[in-house]
């Protein structure tokens, strides 16, 4: 299902009513270089981060020493390119240690880790977006462990599944219509209706299943998290190569997640 880049910004702009009258001009533009240096996973110089954005050279410039001054930034001398700065891991790592909830998911994950001998994260809520914030490392000689901070799409994974599913519909197609249904591999759901479906069949179960949906070779189950007001925050899951999480494991690996995941809830519910 595929958006225009047009059609991004007006939906952004209509969902956030509320607060899109307030966005300093110069700041959001500051946040989007950081979060472009994110993805690219390489320097830019003042050149190309013109280039990819549309916006004037002077400006860029002004916006990239600014960063730099804050260490937010780094400049390589030599090749004029800037990267992302070691100010930013301090602020990471505070956000991590005051996450309400992040050290008592801790223990949760090691015993769902040992249950299934497989790599289990924390990941929550953060706008669209999934974020791990926490994780436990699989026993096995072969692992798959996506990193701490590691971000993605709500429509992209099982974890975001888990979170639609027990979204409203009407929030659900928004944020299909600006995020899109992309084809990662030949197991990716791209149709609506079939997504849809996948979310109704989510809620009866209680827990999402990714079978070489993002990637070939790596399968993984995600069950929702809720707050004290029965708000979905965040989710619990696995994630394993393909040929250990068989299909005969994913239905008792489904109901351990499940479990421990409204543990968590209940855990987040009674500290309020």
């Amino acid at each position: 299902m595929a958006t225009t880049k047009s059609a991004k910004v007006s939906r952004r702009k209509s969902d956030s009513d509320e607060h899109y009258e307030y966005i300093v001009p110069a700041v959001d533009r500051a946040a989007r270089i950081l979060t472009m240096l994110r993805y690219k996973g390489r320097g830019m110089t003042i050149a190309e981060v013109a280039e990819a954005t549309g916006w004037h050279k002077s400006s860029v410039h002004k916006l990239l020493v600014t960063l730099s001054h804050h260490g937010l930034l780094d400049r390589n001398e030599l090749t004029k390119q800037y990267t992302l700065g070691l100010a930013l891991i301090g602020l990471g790592q505070y956000v991590l240690d005051n996450l309400d909830f992040s050290f008592t998911a801790k223990s949760l994950l090691k015993d769902l880790s040992d249950y299934s001998g497989e790599t289990a994260n924390f990941a929550v809520l953060r706008g669209n977006q999934m974020v791990i914030i926490e994780s436990v490392e699989s026993r096995g000689d072969l692992r798959v462990v996506p990193p701490i901070g590691t971000v993605n799409s709500l429509t992209t994974k099982s974890n975001g599944k888990a979170i639609l599913a027990f979204l409203p519909e009407s929030q659900v197609v928004r944020i299909i219509e600006a995020e899109g249904l992309q084809a990662f591999t030949k197991n990716s759901i791209t149709d609506l209706e079939a997504f849809l479906k996948d979310l109704a069949a989510i809620r009866k179960r209680g827990y999402a299943v990714d079978l070489e949906e993002f990637r070939e070779g790596i399968n993984a189950i995600s069950a929702p998290v809720f707050n004290s007001s029965r708000q979905v925050v965040g989710t619990l899951s696995l994630v394993a190569p393909a040929f250990r999480m068989t299909k005969d494991k994913i239905s008792d690996f489904g109901r351990k997640c499940s479990e421990t995941a409204e543990q968590l809830s209940a855990m987040i519910r009674e500290s309020i």
